[in-house]
């Protein structure tokens, strides 16, 4: 080093470069010694498949949780064969009661209230309920149905609310 610096100004230029290089590379390497550093460890002992660097595979794979294995969100064909049956019984039902109301100019008869009692005892039956609480979750219809089914099941829904 002695020798660089008497060789000459236009020598002493040259070598300066490299020094600042050493020195940026000795003050990072000191940085990254201490902590300054974007780069943490996590702890444990990596025998015991415990700790490692934050931002490695092994801690990707267990920041996210593993997807949960959700059947009840799928319908189930017994389930929609059920509502459509109900649904069909609902609609002879409404059919009666309005051709009740209808031969009786709108007045309240015995029939008309058997009727009512029959529709609410039908949409309202423990069976149904399990049914249409199978094939919708959080007041939607579950994944799987298709489009006439979703309807279904939508309008079973609203005839039990109407109830």
């Amino acid at each position: 080093m002695l020798s660089r610096i008497h060789a000459g100004p236009a020598r002493l230029v040259a070598s300066a470069a490299p020094m600042a290089l050493a020195k940026r590379f000795v003050t990072r390497s000191m940085a990254t010694m201490v902590g300054q550093c974007n780069i943490t460890y996590s702890g444990g002992q990596a025998t015991e498949g415990q700790g490692g660097f934050y931002g490695s595979g092994g801690s990707r794979a267990t920041l996210t949780p593993p997807s949960l294995h959700r059947p009840e969100m799928l319908a189930l064909e017994t389930d929609v064969q059920q509502i459509a049956h109900t649904m069909r019984e609902l609609d002879l039902l409404e059919d009666m009661l309005t051709a009740d109301q209808r031969a009786n100019e709108g007045r309240v008869t015995g029939k008309s209230v058997e009727l009512r009692g029959k529709i609410k005892h039908l949409v309202t039956g423990r069976e149904f309920m399990e049914c249409l609480g199978r094939l919708e979750i959080k007041g939607e219809p579950v994944w799987g149905l298709s489009g006439e089914e979703r309807d279904l099941v939508k309008h079973a829904r609203y005839k039990v609310t109407q109830c």
